[in-house]
C-alpha cells in the first residue's frame, strides 16, 4: 500500500520501471508482456477511487508534481513503443477481419457517438500514433480522416496499418496540423489525443482556421488522471465555448471545444490568413 508521504518516492520508482521496460521492449517479448501490465495496473490506480487521497500532494507538494511529469512521460514514450510494435506484428503476421471489430471497442464508439460525428463529415486527429484505434474507429463514419503525429515512424507504422486494414483511401497522415490549412478551414471535428502536450499552442493556432461549427474534441487528464494524461486548464480556455460529454470510468477527460468567434469574424480572419 503506498502511504501519502511516499507518494513522490513511489511515483519516481514506478518510472525508472517503466523507463527500463520501455527500454528493452524491442527486443525480449517477456518486457512486451511486463510493459503492457504495468501499464494496466497504472490505469487501475487511477481509476480507483481511494487513491483520490493523494490529490492535494499533485497541488501543492513540487517534488509529487516533478514525479508525476517523470511517469507521465515514461509513460507516453512506453505506450508510444508497444503501438509501433503492435503494428509490426499485425502487418506482418497478417490477421482476420475480426481485429479491426476488436478496434472499436464500446468506449471509443460511445465518444463517437457523443460527438455527433455522421456521413460525410472531415475529421483530423492530432497526435494520433502507430496505432490510431480511435481514428479507425471514427473513418467508419467520417468521409475522410486526417491523422497528425510529429513522430515520422509513427506516421510510417499508422499508414502501413491503415493500408493493411483496407482504409487507405480514406486516410492520410501528416507531420503537423498546419500543413494542410485547406483541410483545417473544412474540417468538421478536430480531436487531439491525451498524450499531446502542447495542446494550448495547437488550440490558439486552430482558432483562426477552424470554421464556427467545428467541434475541438481535446482529451486531457488532471489529478490523478495526469500520470498517463497531459493536463488542462480548461478554465483558462476563455476563447472558446467548452463542454464535457459526460463520460465516466476513462482514464481520461474530455473536453468539447467551439469558438466563440462569430461566423462574420471568421470569414474575415479566413480571408486574411488565406491571403486572398
Amino acid at each position: 500500500m503506498l502511504s501519502e508521504e511516499g507518494f513522490a518516492a513511489g511515483m519516481r520508482a514506478w518510472a525508472n520501471t517503466v523507463n527500463e521496460l520501455g527500454a528493452d521492449v524491442c527486443r525480449r517479448p517477456d518486457s512486451r508482456l511486463r510493459l503492457s501490465a504495468e501499464l494496466d495496473r497504472l490505469c487501475e490506480f487511477i481509476l480507483r477511487e481511494d487513491n483520490e487521497r493523494f490529490q492535494w500532494r499533485l497541488e501543492s507538494d513540487r517534488d509529487a508534481q516533478e514525479a508525476v511529469r517523470s511517469l507521465r512521460e515514461a509513460s507516453a514514450r512506453a505506450l508510444g513503443a508497444l503501438e509501433k510494435m503492435r503494428a509490426r506484428q499485425i502487418c506482418a503476421h497478417g490477421r482476420s477481419v475480426d481485429l479491426y471489430s476488436s478496434l472499436l471497442s464500446a468506449s471509443v464508439r460511445e465518444e463517437r457517438e457523443g460527438m455527433r460525428l455522421r456521413r460525410g463529415d472531415r475529421v483530423m486527429f492530432i497526435g494520433s500514433g502507430a496505432f490510431p484505434a480511435s481514428a479507425f474507429a471514427i473513418a467508419e463514419t467520417a468521409s475522410e480522416v486526417l491523422c497528425v503525429d510529429i513522430d515520422e515512424e509513427a506516421i510510417r507504422h499508422g499508414t502501413e496499418l491503415a493500408r493493411y486494414l483496407g482504409m487507405k483511401a480514406s486516410f492520410r497522415f501528416l507531420r503537423s496540423h498546419l500543413d494542410d490549412p485547406e483541410f483545417v478551414s473544412a474540417a468538421t471535428h478536430v480531436f487531439i489525443a491525451s498524450l499531446v502536450p502542447e495542446k494550448r499552442d495547437i488550440l490558439r493556432e486552430l482558432r483562426s482556421y477552424v470554421r464556427p461549427d467545428c467541434r475541438i474534441v481535446v482529451r486531457y487528464g488532471n489529478g490523478l488522471k495526469s500520470l498517463f494524461n497531459y493536463p488542462l486548464d480548461t478554465g483558462a480556455l476563455t476563447e472558446w465555448r467548452a463542454a464535457a460529454p459526460g463520460m465516466t470510468g476513462r482514464i481520461y477527460d474530455t473536453a468539447i471545444l467551439r469558438s466563440r468567434t462569430t461566423a462574420y469574424e471568421w470569414q474575415n480572419s479566413h480571408f486574411i490568413a488565406s491571403g486572398t
